[in-house]
C-alpha cells in the first residue's frame, strides 16, 4: 500500500493540480507572446524560470539587449531543431551558470511547444550522470542510453498518464509528475537530515512543484481573479 501524502492533505490535491495545469497554460501563452525589447522584458522572462532568475542581473550586465532578443527569437524558431535552439541560445547568453542556461532554454521550448516537447532539465534527466526523476519510474534493469531513449520514455509516460485521466493533449501532466517525483525525493532526504518537526514547516509537495516549474506569478493572477 502507498502512504497518503500527508503534505498535500491541507488542501484539495485535485484542485491544486488543476490550478497548476491552468497556470502552465498561462505560462505558455506568456512565452509565446513575449518579445524581448527592453530590460524589463528580460526580467519578466527570468522571473518565471525558478533556478535562473538569480542570474538576471549578471546576464543583463554581460549580454547586450540585441543579443538577448536574438537568443529568445532562436527558441521560437521552429525551423531549427531542438538541439540547435538550445545550443544557439546558450552560446548567445553570457553570464549565469552554463548548465542552468541550457536548462532554461529547454524549459522555454517545452512551454512554447508543450504538445511536442517534454520538460527536460537535469533533475528530470541528467544525461551525463544518467540520473533524474525519470529514472525513478523506469522498469528494473532499464537504463536510458541516449536522447532517443529519453524522449521515448517520456512519450510512454505521457500515454500512461493519459490512460489515468490526465489527457491534456500535451506534456504538462508529465512535467508535473516528474517534478513532483523530484520534489518528493528531496523532501524525503530533507526529513532524514533535519528534525521532523522542522520539516513540517516546509511547503507542500504540490506547492514546491509549482515553484520549481516557475508558476508562482501565474498562480497569483489566477487566485486574484477568483478572489
Amino acid at each position: 500500500m502507498l502512504d497518503k501524502d500527508i503534505n498535500n492533505t491541507v488542501s484539495d490535491p485535485k484542485k491544486s493540480l488543476s490550478l497548476i495545469l491552468d497556470s502552465m497554460k498561462m505560462k505558455t501563452d506568456f512565452l509565446k507572446n513575449l518579445n524581448i525589447k527592453t530590460e524589463e522584458d528580460v526580467r519578466k522572462l527570468f522571473e518565471i524560470i525558478f533556478y535562473a532568475k538569480k542570474y538576471v542581473n549578471d546576464v543583463i550586465s554581460q549580454t547586450p539587449l540585441p543579443l538577448l532578443s536574438k537568443a529568445y527569437s532562436v527558441l521560437k524558431d521552429t525551423s531549427k531543431s531542438y538541439n540547435e535552439r538550445v545550443e544557439e541560445f546558450s552560446s548567445l547568453i553570457k553570464g549565469g551558470n552554463k548548465k542552468d542556461i541550457e536548462d532554461m532554454a529547454k524549459e522555454i521550448i517545452h512551454f512554447l511547444e508543450p504538445e511536442k516537447y517534454p520538460l527536460w532539465t537535469r533533475w528530470v534527466w541528467n544525461k551525463e550522470r544518467n540520473t533524474g526523476s525519470i529514472t525513478y519510474v523506469l522498469k528494473d534493469n532499464v537504463t536510458l542510453k541516449n536522447e532517443d531513449d529519453f524522449f521515448k520514455a517520456l512519450s510512454e509516460l505521457k500515454s500512461v498518464l493519459d490512460i489515468f485521466g490526465l489527457d491534456t493533449g500535451n506534456y504538462y501532466p508529465t512535467s508535473v509528475f516528474l517534478v513532483y517525483a523530484y520534489v518528493r525525493l528531496l523532501d524525503y532526504t530533507t526529513h532524514l537530515a533535519i528534525d521532523k518537526k522542522a520539516a513540517g514547516l516546509l511547503p507542500t509537495h504540490l506547492t514546491t512543484t509549482a515553484l520549481v516549474l516557475g508558476l508562482k506569478p501565474f498562480i497569483k493572477v489566477i487566485k486574484y481573479a477568483h478572489s
